[in-house]
């Protein structure tokens, strides 16, 4: 269900309606006293979808501005100051850019300003946070106005009036295409005292004049009129005055249901469309919730980034730790493995060099398949007789998956023959690296 409120007149106006796809279904209309709105919106707030509001006439503005072309946050300024300049900064207002302003020499852009009290907005919003309802937008009643005869294409590039006559007060708003140029609340003229509504006439009439003296070039010629109080008499002193065009308010077009006592303001906020609206005030009170509902959120989502960044960290490094084990416990089973082979292989292909040689060759290939690990090669070995002794050279190849790695099987092999008992005075003397792999050469002395 769909609500319209407005509090343009002295009773609040109220419109239940169902969105459908081409039409509106007029559910429910009726006048209320600010103190019965309570207990009607506690009887449909199970049934309330969204709600509207178009707020009091008299405490808002609508301002046409015609700045020269400038940056964006620039032309926000401009706008800002010269609004403050004619309303002070007690209102907050939005604005819509309405285009280029043709010119001779430099381009202007036409800025439309709509705005409301701040205290009047927040009394609104107050006034339905107490039930606990939430409306959609905030605006003010000739922007409602103004998209109910946008959808009736009665707005044109010609000035437009449009006169609500209902009691105890009237309204007269003039339009010229997409502005609101004049907005103004008219004293009904009592029917006791002026049967005919000539004062009432005599009044729209003037407004008409005041129009024409502010912008001389323009002329209003159409007038539109609603409400139930309107009168033949009220348009025959009309026609006789100024003259004007009387084009019929029908808006049965647009809805479906008995809409002839509904008010206009109503009807136009059941119409507007949130997704190119650009004139949804926002109280300051519920600015600062939604900012900080924002700041909330985002401080939730990044606590959370940087949770889930941690427990993936401490996940990869267990499963690198996990995986360090297995490597280690491979290597340590392809050492063993190569030991038990140069064991089984030195009795049968070696015993003949190490029977004839000097120095203790099977010592020498059994301790240096244990101090070679997996991963390096060996590309010459070679001894020689001293007086102090055996003395040998080692020259090889690290091979890591970088060059740290290849970095720690160097390290590895030196320590090897630095623990072995058999060779002594072990002394690493060249390190050079060629890509990722390391060359290397070690020279020791034989423990005879």
């Amino acid at each position: 269900m769909l609500l319209c409120v407005d509090f343009s007149g002295e009773k609040v106006n109220v419109l239940c309606a169902k969105k459908k796809k081409e039409r509106i279904e007029v559910a429910e209309s009726l006048e209320l006293n600010v103190s019965e709105l309570g207990d009607y919106l506690r009887s449909k707030s199970g049934k309330i979808e969204e709600i509207r509001v178009s707020g009091l006439l008299e405490n808002t503005f609508h301002k046409i501005l015609s700045v020269p072309d400038m940056k964006s946050k620039m032309l926000k300024e401009a706008v800002e100051s010269e609004v403050i300049k004619a309303f002070g900064n007690d209102y907050q207002f939005k604005q819509q850019d309405l285009g280029e302003v043709p010119g001779p020499s430099k381009v202007n852009r036409k800025i439309m300003t709509v705005g409301m009290k701040r205290d009047n907005l927040e009394e609104l919003s107050r006034l339905f946070a107490n039930f606990r309802v939430k409306p959609n937008i905030f605006t003010t009643y000739p922007v409602a106005l103004q998209t109910l005869l946008e959808k009736m294409e009665l707005l044109s590039e010609e000035a437009l009036a449009f006169v609500e006559i209902a009691h105890p007060n009237s309204r007269i708003v003039i339009f010229q295409g997409k502005e609101i140029r004049v907005t103004r609340e008219l004293p009904l003229a009592e029917r006791g005292k002026d049967p005919e509504s000539s004062a009432l006439a005599k009044d729209i009439y003037r407004t008409l004049l005041f129009y024409t003296e502010s912008f001389p070039n323009q002329k209003v010629t159409k007038l539109a009129i609603a409400g139930n109080s309107t009168t033949s008499e009220i348009l025959e002193n009309l026609r006789q005055k100024a003259g004007l065009e009387i084009i019929p308010f029908s808006p049965e077009s647009l809805f479906q249901g008995d809409i002839s006592g509904i008010h206009p303001g109503c009807l136009g906020l059941a119409l507007v469309d949130l997704g190119h609206f650009s004139f949804g005030l926002i109280p300051y009170s519920v600015q600062e919730k939604r900012k900080m509902k924002k700041t909330m959120t985002l401080f939730s989502f990044i606590f959370l980034s940087i949770l889930l960044v941690f427990i993936l960290a401490i996940f990869q490094l267990s499963l690198n730790l996990k995986n360090l084990n297995l490597r280690q416990g491979g290597i340590t089973g392809e050492i063993k493995l190569k030991e038990e082979r140069m064991k089984e292989l030195s009795l049968e292909l070696v015993s003949h060099f190490i029977e004839t040689s000097q120095p203790p060759w099977s010592e020498i290939l059994l301790e240096l398949a244990a101090a070679v690990p997996p991963g390096v090669s060996l590309k010459s070995m070679s001894m020689k007789s001293t007086g102090k002794g055996w003395m040998g050279e080692v020259c090889g190849i690290a091979d890591g998956s970088d060059e740290i790695n290849s970095l720690v099987l160097v390290e590895r092999i030196q320590n090897n023959f630095v623990q072995s008992p058999l060779f002594t005075r072990t002394k690493l003397v060249e390190k050079k690296l060629e890509g990722k792999r390391v060359a290397f050469k070690i020279i020791y002395q034989l423990e005879v």
